[in-house]
């Protein structure tokens, strides 16, 4: 049975490029044309890093207006996100970025000069509202910065951490030492550049397709999309030579939950792959015995097949390891109980 879902949401924000123009009323009169050029129209001012006289950091206090690109939990990398972790308090981050940098980036694949991106940390609160599960985002804990320019900072790269009233960044930031460890971390950890472009989803694809993601590093886990697409194109063999690289790499990553793997097979079927999409759901099986809803998805595809027989099988292990399944919540068990016993109807009883 396949009850996964998915949710997808992205965010962004637009330049806005003011003009003058000037006019006059009335009807102008027939003399010769003058002699002087009209004014050329005010350049507009491009959001991202400004330095005052002393070398600090202005801060931008516009850059939520730039381009978001990510926001991730407890990642405590940073300064603040370190010092709030140290005090047990988990936390919430937004990452932006200027709006020029993110069009060079497109059209590239590499960060611009000049690029500059902010790192808002928030309390990530629990409770409260309607909330019963999951964070949310409230108090401003902390700004910081990252400016790429070459002229200025010794590896191309500087890091800021600005002071702030709670609303935002309230005045200007020094770059953090050479010593600080966030420089020797983004050389050693960065995807592009010494940026973690890794985590920005849908950046990161477009380094990968321009070929400008390091060749060191790390790499992340598969997402259940990339694995569908590795068996589609080379078959099951491929896929889980894939999976057993990611258990001994990333134990922890989510395409390897039952869930995920249940919709990966899911997607196999709709794509025409039937005899892999078996494959996996015993592959399931296999590390999910336990579970009566992987037997019924198996069951289902093997009656889709026309393997009765297989088909009646896993329907019969589906009802005993629902029989075994004591925490399940009363819909979902009466759910996967009519789907296996409506099975074991159209097939006959044997």
């Amino acid at each position: 049975m396949n009850s996964a879902s998915d949710r997808g949401h992205s965010r962004a924000a637009a330049v806005v490029v003011a003009a003058l123009a000037a006019g006059c009323a009335g009807a102008p009169p027939p003399a010769t044309p003058s002699s002087s050029p009209p004014p050329a129209p005010a350049a507009a001012t491009e959001p991202g890093p400004r330095f005052n006289a002393a070398g600090a950091l202005e801060p931008p206090t516009d850059y939520r207006s730039w381009v978001f690109l990510t926001s991730g939990f407890a990642m405590s990398y940073g300064p603040a996100a370190q010092a709030a972790a140290a005090g047990g308090v988990d936390v919430l981050d937004n990452v932006y970025v200027s709006p020029a940098a993110y069009r060079g980036f497109l059209a590239t694949g590499v960060w611009p000069e000049s690029t500059m991106f902010v790192l808002e940390i928030r309390t990530a609160e629990e409770t409260g509202s309607i909330v019963t599960r999951g964070r949310f985002q409230t108090e401003l804990l902390g700004i910081e910065a990252a400016v790429k320019d070459s002229h200025r900072f010794e590896g191309g790269w500087g890091y800021f951490g600005f002071d702030s009233d709670g609303s935002g960044p309230s005045a200007p930031a020094t770059a953090l030492p050479g010593t600080a460890a966030c420089y020797s971390c983004h050389r050693a950890n960065g995807a592009v550049e010494q940026t973690f472009t890794q985590f920005y989803p849908t950046l990161f694809a477009v380094a990968r397709a321009k070929g400008t993601v390091r060749p060191d590093f790390a790499g992340l886990p598969p997402t259940a999309a990339e694995l569908v697409d590795r068996i589609a194109a080379d078959g099951w063999p491929a896929g889980q030579r894939l999976l057993d690289d990611v258990r001994a790499r990333w134990p922890g990553a989510t395409v390897l939950r039952e869930a995920s793997l249940n919709r990966i097979g899911y997607a196999l079927q709709a794509r025409k792959h039937g005899a892999e999409a078996i494959a996996l759901f015993e592959e399931i099986t296999r590390r999910f015995a336990a579970s009566a809803n992987a037997w019924d998805s198996l069951s289902e595809a093997y009656e889709a097949a026309g393997a009765r027989d297989q088909a009646l099988a896993a329907v019969r292990r589906g009802l005993e390891a629902l029989a075994a399944q004591a925490s399940l919540p009363e819909g979902r068990r009466a759910a996967l109980e009519t789907s296996l016993r409506g099975r074991q109807a159209r097939l006959g009883h044997p």
